[in-house]
């Protein structure tokens, strides 16, 4: 997965006519971070995109690290259920080589994401 198999995922949403695009790292529109009541952790989603009638959220995962699985699901929880509220998806950008992982991992917890493989 690379900065330009990104900047093409940006385009094709783009495309879909957004009300607003916020992306993580870009000085306009940058995403709110969000948790769950009382929680100390909050999350910033990488790509938040705002319709009249729907909020969409996306996760850009590049590589989980054993010790860090529990707080990326979490964080994937977290957006689901936002994505929930708003009416939208929570959708995961993931590498090629992580499919087989990261599908046995959101099967496992039974997490609502719909895998975007680049």
């Amino acid at each position: 997965m690379t900065k330009k198999d990104i900047s093409n995922l940006i385009l094709k949403i783009k495309s879909t006519m957004p009300l607003k695009l916020e992306i993580r790292g870009e000085i306009h529109g940058i995403p709110k971070s969000i948790g769950f009541y009382n929680s100390k952790n909050e999350y910033t989603p990488d790509i938040v995109v705002k319709y009249s009638d729907k909020k969409d959220f996306y996760a850009i995962e590049k590589q989980i690290s054993e010790k860090d699985v529990h707080l990326s699901i979490f964080k994937w929880i977290l957006f689901a259920a936002e994505a929930r509220k708003t009416a939208g998806e929570f959708f995961m950008v993931i590498p090629k080589s992580k499919v087989v992982s990261y599908e046995k991992l959101i099967q496992q917890k039974q997490i609502d994401v719909k895998l975007i493989v680049l």
